[in-house]
């Protein structure tokens, strides 16, 4: 994966998230809209109300790849 990557719009299970390459060492998906917390994996990561992220790590591997393959495209 190429550094500077952050930003990217990803689609995942049919919403549009944002890629971040770095987030505390980590790579996650953040949200776009506040009704993507309920989404499967997504948790909680800050103090301000719409601080929430799904870390690429705690996806199924299936999922982790669609994401990564539709990163290579972008880069």
């Amino acid at each position: 994966m190429q550094k500077g990557s952050n930003g990217m719009d990803i689609i995942y299970k049919g919403e549009k998230l944002r890629y971040i390459d770095d987030f505390h060492g980590r790579q996650v998906l953040w949200i776009t809209s506040p009704d993507q917390t309920g989404m499967e994996h997504m948790q909680f990561v800050g103090g301000y109300p719409d601080e929430y992220c799904i870390c690429l790590s705690d996806m199924p591997e299936e999922d982790r790849a669609q994401i990564l393959r539709q990163l290579d495209k972008k880069l």
